[in-house]
């Protein structure tokens, strides 16, 4: 038997009692969970979303039989909150797989989701957390230093081209400046323009690393102007 810290990012229903969750593991990664029978016992309840538990697991397949549970504190979101959460569940589906161990992604997705209760800019945080994604689940992210090797500057105006990262451009098409790069690489204060500019650019981003998928949460934030 084993215990873990863990969050269930995504509930399937399986057969008529049971469910299956797709859960971030602390020290782990993304591991999916058969929670048997939950449905017909009343004196269990079935795991939430953006709720902190306390697992005992077992099994060596590639599905793990859940055992016991319990929360470990309560995390109170309001309905933003909760739609934010649902864009970081449906992105941490997307990039990351059950077959390799990300150590760090619980880490990172718990401190994201603390991140949103304590913080006012939204849109800031949505960067942070894609960044970081991103990053743990192997993909090239630099914003700080150009296709040359030089410094990304501040004053200058660049393309992003995924896989290679910043190059200056002389055209005005689909370019960021200097200091959203430098926003986005934790080196420089976002202002309104920079912080615009950004979620452009990491929208791209994301779109580019999960194609063909498409992300059907990101419709809804666009009713509270994320």
């Amino acid at each position: 038997m084993v215990t873990s810290d863990i969050y269930i990012i995504k509930t399937t229903p399986y057969r008529e009692s049971s469910n299956l969750y797709d859960a971030v593991v602390k020290g782990i990664g993304k591991v999916t969970f058969i929670h048997k029978g939950i449905k017909t016992n009343k004196k269990r309840n079935s795991l939430e979303l953006f709720t902190p538990y306390k697992v005992h697991w077992s099994g060596k397949g590639s599905i793990k039989f859940l055992r016991e549970s319990e929360i470990t504190r309560k995390i109170d979101f309001s309905p933003t909150h909760n739609i934010l959460g649902m864009y970081f569940n449906e992105l941490m589906h997307y990039l990351t797989r059950n077959d390799y161990q990300i150590e760090k992604l619980y880490d990172h997705y718990n401190e994201s989701l603390i991140n949103l209760l304590e913080s006012d800019n939204f849109l800031i945080n949505l960067n942070n957390y894609e960044i970081g994604l991103l990053d743990l689940s192997g993909h090239y992210i630099n914003f700080d230093s150009d296709s040359d090797g030089d410094a990304v500057d501040i004053n200058k105006i660049y393309i992003y081209v995924p896989e290679l990262g910043p190059k200056i451009s002389l055209s005005i098409k689909d370019t960021y400046k200097g200091k959203t790069l430098m926003a986005l690489s934790g080196q420089h204060t976002y202002d309104e323009e920079s912080t615009k500019e950004s979620r452009v650019l990491m929208k791209r981003l994301i779109d580019y690393y999960i194609q063909p998928k498409k992300i059907k949460t990101r419709e809804i934030l666009k009713y509270i102007s994320l």
